[in-house]
């Protein structure tokens, strides 16, 4: 090795140590002190670690039962929904829509298109199954 090695060495320990400003040593200090008191257990990171809920996961876990009264707009048997255009929802907070709801087949051949029906369904999120329909006066 040239002698000329040990002395760029020196000079760019030199450097680095004056390029730190005056408090780091304390700041890091801290820094170590705050992420000590902030341990926590395994089971809160796997918690913290999970995407969270949205809103439309949170509702579809809660199945509801509610009652309506709405005009019938359509009947597919094939695939076995009702389309209701319903008024408001009192029970799940839902405005007047139209919406369609899974039927059996012998919902599906109790009504015809343009009658007003009164209703009971569950609910699970946004996806509806009618459990009685009956013609509305």
């Amino acid at each position: 090795m040239k002698p000329t090695f040990i002395p760029c060495v020196l000079a760019a320990l030199l450097l680095a140590a004056c390029s730190q400003t005056p408090g780091n040593e304390a700041a890091a200090a801290k820094d170590a002190t705050t992420a000590s008191e902030m341990a926590m257990p395994a089971a809160e990171h796997a918690a913290m670690a999970a995407p969270p809920k949205t809103a439309p996961d949170a509702m579809a876990q809660t199945v509801k039962v509610a009652s309506a009264t709405g005009m019938v707009e359509s009947v597919d048997a094939a695939a076995g929904k009702i389309v209701i255009a319903h008024g408001p929802v009192d029970a799940l907070q839902w405005p007047a829509m139209t919406m369609g709801f899974k039927a059996a087949p012998e919902q599906i051949a109790a009504v015809k298109v343009g009658q007003k029906v009164r209703f009971e369904f569950q609910a699970q999120g946004m996806d509806a199954t009618i459990a009685k329909i009956e013609p509305a006066e």
